[in-house]
């Protein structure tokens, strides 16, 4: 029997892991939890960092082949990130006046579950990323 204790990490392949990370850590408030260079079995050295924030954590993976950093969506179409206030999230990216990565638009979807707002970002290497604060 498997006893799952709970989420470990979500991976993002990447094109440039210093521009994702920057990406996570000024505009996501993620912090760097550990960076660097691991030697995989199938894939060469490999840089690879982890940011963190409360009990989500996301694993930054540079491979060495950049073909493998696919722009579309696979299998895994986003990663949802849960906000307090997603009003405030949008209204301090404009005060840092980040325009190299697009805002959506908030959307209300009352029927999701007990409702949500959300809106969704891309992030440096084309990875989705939904914004979600529920209704309380």
């Amino acid at each position: 029997m498997i006893l799952f204790q709970g989420l470990y990490h979500i991976g993002i392949y990447t094109t440039d892991i210093e521009r994702s990370l920057s990406f996570y850590t000024q505009m996501l408030d993620f912090n760097l939890k550990w960076r660097g260079m691991v030697d995989h079995p199938a894939m060469g050295k490999i840089k690879v960092a982890l940011v963190e924030q409360q009990n989500c954590t996301i694993e930054l993976v540079q491979p060495n082949d950049a073909a493998l950093v696919n722009e579309k969506a696979g299998p895994i179409q986003h990663l949802a990130l849960k906000v307090e206030s997603i009003d405030k999230v949008m209204e301090r990216w404009k005060s840092k006046k980040i325009t190299e990565f697009p805002l959506g638009e908030i959307e209300d979807l009352p029927s999701f579950g007990k409702g949500i707002r959300h809106t969704f970002i891309y992030g440096p290497s084309h990875e989705r990323i939904e914004l979600v604060e529920e209704y309380t």
